[in-house]
């Protein structure tokens, strides 16, 4: 991990991992990222689970890997979600000592991409939100780094309609023209317009 090659090969164990999983139990009841797995059984009692759990230690055993499960879990982290699987909500989880940074309001980049920043911050916490008071109980934490980053907007929850409008409104006819562009690095320091 951390490098691209390390990337390209976690991705390829994972599929594999994946395969022999889906042959021993569904294929819909397991998923994988990187190194982060989840995988749900319902309706099973403890006994089942334990012997659900030996068999995938087995699996990866076989391929001299460890792997480390805990079952019988009612809310799970995963990613930058927590799921509850008692009422079937999620909402935005961050690690205990990860605080996140943002690129500052006044930093060297192009004003369309800092003028973005708030916009994809609520777009993605609106998405790992179930619901809109999930995402206001959430949305301080946020607007409280945005701040300290030098941003004033404030984040507001976007609903899926929203979000499957604005995709469908900004699709556009696309001519192919044989053109060659130089886009030039963004800099603040250039005062000619290149």
């Amino acid at each position: 991990m951390g490098s691209y090659d390390g990337a390209e090969i976690c991705e390829l164990v994972g599929l594999f991992l994946l395969h022999l999983l889906s042959q021993k139990f569904k294929k819909e009841n397991t998923g994988l990222y990187r190194d982060d797995g989840l995988a749900i059984f319902k309706g099973k009692s403890k006994r089942t689970n334990e012997l659900i759990k030996k068999g995938i230690i087995k699996i990866f055993k076989d391929n001299d890997l460890n792997i480390e499960i805990k079952c019988n879990l009612k809310s799970v982290d995963y990613l930058d979600v927590t799921f509850d699987l008692n009422d079937g909500t999620y909402k935005p989880f961050n690690k205990p000592n990860n605080s996140p940074t943002y690129v500052h309001v006044e930093s060297n980049h192009p004003p369309t991409v800092i003028k973005q920043i708030p916009l994809s911050i609520s777009k993605r916490i609106s998405n790992n939100s179930s619901s809109k008071q999930i995402f206001d109980n959430a949305a301080p934490y946020y607007n409280n780094v945005l701040e300290k980053s030098g941003y004033k907007e404030k984040l507001s929850y976007c609903p899926d309609t929203d979000r499957n409008m604005t995709a469908i409104n900004t699709k556009r006819r696309k001519r192919s023209r044989k053109i060659i562009w130089f886009n030039p690095p963004y800099s603040k320091d250039v005062e000619t317009n290149v």
